[in-house]
């Protein structure tokens, strides 16, 4: 008779194999987090690019009707006044409504009244995600103050891109500057004599740093930067859609994600530079590395300046 084979146990993993599973999944993870995100910020990044991309071909679509490029914004001036600017405000974004496919918002809003009026209100606070970038950090309304300090009822949706106005301060030099944009403007393709390829329209600005909106700028309002960024600066109604590089002649030239950028500079969180919308239409990243007066350089419609496509 044969004596019957008791079942051998089950055998687990014992306690230095789990962790040495758990090291293993570990550092896999470790390895494949960094792709991961990297990955995740190139489609963002290229989200981002296809934005200005649309802008741009928006712009151009409203060139051909109008033979100039829109306005900043859109104001009355009046001399001899404290406050000159008596508005509507409406900004080259709200403009180019109609060409972003965006018709609806275009006919809610009536360009002939104030920015502010209570009848545009639905319009001018719609979340449009063609002003957005992915990587941009914070939702809601922009936020803005009087001249007063006291806060104001920031209810303009918020964007992330903002025209150039050249290299000159917007709120210094509004009615004068090298850009192509500044309040008013109308300025067209034959006027960009450096070249359409080589001068910027428009960039971003990540709202860590400051904020800036798509529908305009309101009279005797007032932009500033982020309570979290370390530099605290306050800018006229203009930096709510413009943006300038700085001049070499004045030694303030800040390079897109500089530590030391203000309320009317560039900015984004994309690592190692800025989307840059050209008056040609193209859109190309410019690094935080490229040389301070080239880049300056780049922001000046009839300046002169000779930039190769290789210095940036």
């Amino acid at each position: 008779m044969r004596t019957p084979i008791a079942p051998r146990p089950a055998r687990g993993f014992t306690l230095i194999e789990l962790l040495v599973v758990i090291a293993v999944i570990a550092v896999l993870i470790a390895l494949l987090l960094p792709a991961v995100q990297a990955a995740r910020q190139a489609a963002r990044r290229m989200q981002c690019s296809n934005n200005l991309h649309q802008l741009g071909l928006a712009a151009h679509n409203y060139h051909g009707r109008c033979d100039t490029f829109p306005p900043a914004f859109s104001t009355v001036v009046v001399a001899d006044r404290e406050e000159p600017e008596t508005g509507p405000g409406w900004g080259w974004g709200s403009m180019l409504l109609n060409d972003l496919e965006q018709r609806n918002a275009y006919n809610a809003m009536n360009f002939s009244l104030q920015i502010t009026d209570p009848g545009s209100r639905t319009a001018r606070t719609s979340v449009l995600s063609v002003f957005l970038c992915p990587s941009n950090v914070g939702e809601g309304p922009l936020v803005a103050s009087t001249r007063a300090g006291d806060v104001a009822a920031g209810d303009l949706s918020a964007g992330q891109y903002v025209a150039s106005a050249g290299q000159l301060e917007p709120d210094e030099f509004p009615d004068s500057n090298n850009g192509v944009f500044y309040r008013n403007s109308r300025i067209g393709v034959r006027d960009v004599t450096d070249g359409s390829s080589m001068t910027l329209m428009a960039g971003e600005r990540s709202r860590n740093v400051a904020d800036a909106t798509w529908v305009g700028a309101v009279p005797a309002w007032r932009l500033c930067t982020n309570p979290r960024w370390p530099i605290r600066e306050c800018g006229p109604s203009s930096t709510m859609v413009l943006s300038h590089t700085g001049s070499a002649a004045t030694g303030s030239i800040y390079v897109p994600n500089s530590k030391v950028s203000m309320v009317d500079d560039y900015w984004s969180l994309h690592p190692g530079g800025c989307n840059f919308l050209f008056c040609d239409g193209s859109v190309r990243f410019i690094k935080e590395s490229v040389n301070p007066t080239v880049f300056s350089n780049l922001s000046t419609r009839a300046g002169g300046e000779v930039v190769g496509s290789d210095q940036f």
